[in-house]
């Protein structure tokens, strides 16, 4: 009897639960330029506090999403933004990025990458 009591239990349990869709919640759409992609790498950084990346381009698009901490962020020609965890962002191929920092000096920032890449394409390039 206890072992009939405990698969009703499963099941039941199974059931109510698949009945419950997930939360989701849309991050970043975006419309992919007519490119081709052989490789997808996925990087997660941590920038100590306050440090910064080199002023650098991607040769491929780049999505990104902070998972904790600040990034003061800023392509070529734009105006900075402040970016906080649970953001997302693009970086276009080819795009100057001319800030990419931890805006915090007293705590590190974490964020993943996502490169869509050709076959043997670097993720990314420092600009000289």
């Amino acid at each position: 009897m206890k072992k009939i009591l405990l698969i009703m239990s499963v099941l039941t349990t199974g059931t109510l639960a698949a009945q419950t869709p997930p939360a989701r919640k849309v991050l970043l759409q975006q419309a992919l330029p007519g490119i081709s992609v052989e490789t997808v790498k996925m990087d997660e950084i941590t920038f100590a506090p306050g440090q910064a990346a080199p002023v650098h381009h991607h040769p491929c698009e780049v999505y990104g999403y902070v998972v904790s901490g600040q990034i003061l962020y800023q392509p070529a020609g734009e105006p900075a933004q402040l970016l906080h965890a649970g953001d997302s962002f693009r970086e276009a191929a080819g795009r100057e990025i001319s800030v990419f920092k931890n805006a915090q000096n007293d705590q590190p920032a974490t964020f993943i990458a996502v490169y869509l890449l050709r076959k043997d394409q670097p993720s990314i390039i420092i600009n000289k």
